[in-house]
């Protein structure tokens, strides 16, 4: 019988077969292998990253803000903060790689789609322009093609090194010598993550101040971020317990600034969290708590 390892790899490498059925067929290899971390993956990509699932680098993208004017349409929105602009610029796509997919077959006649950006961001817009209207990031529909590339690719390193590592399959079966090989084994799947870097869209912002995403967060930057929330979350619309949320984020924050050696990524994914439930909340004070951390994170 076929190898079922081999059929990865020529699906990885046949671009008429959709990502969606690779994915599939990679499920089915990851279960009977038990290799959890690309099973896990795998469903992320094929139910999309939903939750406080953690978004893969390879799936930022990078465009261009717009804002819609009644007279001219959609026109370039200029911000002369380089921080704010960078941080508006990015964004993380969660969507499923089928709605990727059918994305990048439906933009087929045109080479851009545009994002709509979140409640808490299009009020930072909103402010930073002095000018009421709906904005948009728009996206060169290459980016799209760069996840699902990255999404295949890894598919074949991984069917690649199973077969180096003499897993190969009998039909949909795996033998337990083979399984234990695959046991034994590191296929942790941020190991096979290749580099996917977009190409960064230039805002006409006088200076384009690149800066480099691991920056170490400024500890009286996050105690003044800390004061001005603090001081500001009444103001705010949650929802549920989102306000808790915040809360204990900031306690994670303030205890990581006071220590002697502060753990960035555990700042860094605090911020994040908060970003995050704040784009989605309401009240005139998010916008401002929102370019603050804007200016920490990148």
């Amino acid at each position: 019988m076929a190898s079922i390892v081999l059929e990865l790899q020529r699906d990885a490498l046949d671009r008429n077969v959709p990502i969606t059925d690779l994915l599939r067929k990679a499920l089915v290899v990851s279960r009977k292998l038990h290799q959890t971390s690309f099973q896990e993956w795998i469903e992320s990509e094929l139910n999309g990253y939903q939750g406080d699932l953690e978004i893969p680098d390879y799936r930022e993208m990078v465009g261009q803000v717009k804002g819609w004017n009644p007279y001219h349409g959609w026109m370039p929105v200029i911000i002369n903060e380089p921080e704010i602009m960078d941080m508006l610029s990015r964004r993380h796509s969660s969507q499923s790689i089928s709605e990727i997919e059918n994305l990048i077959e439906r933009q087929e006649s045109s080479s851009t789609l545009h994002m709509p950006f979140p409640s808490g961001q299009q009020q930072v817009l909103r402010q930073a322009v002095n000018f009421n209207t709906e904005f948009s990031l728009f996206i060169g529909r290459s980016a799209l093609s760069r996840v699902a590339d990255a999404v295949r690719n890894t598919v074949l390193t991984w069917a690649l090194k199973l077969e180096d590592d003499g897993i190969l399959g009998e039909g949909l079966s795996f033998s337990n010598s083979e399984k234990e090989t695959a046991a034994q084994s590191n296929y942790n799947i941020n190991n096979f993550f290749g580099e996917v870097k977009d190409t960064q869209v230039q805002q006409a912002t006088g200076a384009s101040n690149q800066q480099h995403a691991n920056k170490t967060a400024d500890v009286e930057a996050l105690l003044a971020l800390i004061g001005l929330l603090r001081g500001k979350i009444d103001e705010i619309d949650f929802k549920g317990d989102q306000k808790e949320e915040i809360l204990s984020d900031l306690a994670t924050i303030e205890s990581q600034a006071g220590s002697p050696k502060p753990k960035q990524s555990i700042i860094r994914e605090s911020l994040k969290s908060i970003r995050s439930i704040l784009e989605g909340a309401g009240g005139g004070a998010v916008a401002q708590v929102l370019i603050e951390i804007g200016k920490i994170l990148v």
